[in-house]
């Protein structure tokens, strides 16, 4: 059987994901934004005016709501002085990063090695391409 590669399967895919990943997110009690923020300051504390820029790069928001997602983490003990994460900001992220694994072998981990990087490459090819179309 083949199946067509278009805009509508990827977008529904990609939806499909996305409730799954914010049914997650509801149960931890955690806003999209807020995931991304912990994403990005859970290898390294990152200045907050380079994590606003960050945010609002990735999330497609002006950086007026990207501020308000970073005070957030401070207001909701997830981050201390400095924006490093607490141990609560780093149990969140856990939980979630461990929810997501699920997801991903529940959806991809029965594909062959070659199909997962096949996919890889061409969502990274699509998604840097869209990017620059934004940014054009």
């Amino acid at each position: 059987m083949t199946y067509p590669f278009n805009g509508l399967v990827i977008g529904q895919a990609g939806r499909a994901t996305r409730a799954l990943l914010d049914r997650l997110l509801d149960e931890a009690n955690t806003d999209f934004p807020t995931w991304v923020a912990l994403v990005l300051l859970s290898d390294a504390d990152i200045p907050e005016n380079e994590l606003v820029g960050r945010l609002a790069e990735r999330l497609k928001v002006d950086r007026a709501e990207a501020a308000l997602t970073v005070a957030r983490l401070t207001q909701e003990g997830l981050t201390g002085p400095g924006l490093t994460l607490t141990q609560e900001g780093r149990a969140r992220f856990q939980h979630i990063s461990d929810g997501v694994d699920t997801i991903a072998a529940l959806l991809y981990g029965d594909l062959s090695a070659e199909d997962k990087q096949t996919a890889g490459r061409v969502l990274a090819a699509v998604t840097a391409r869209a990017e620059a179309e934004l940014a054009a």
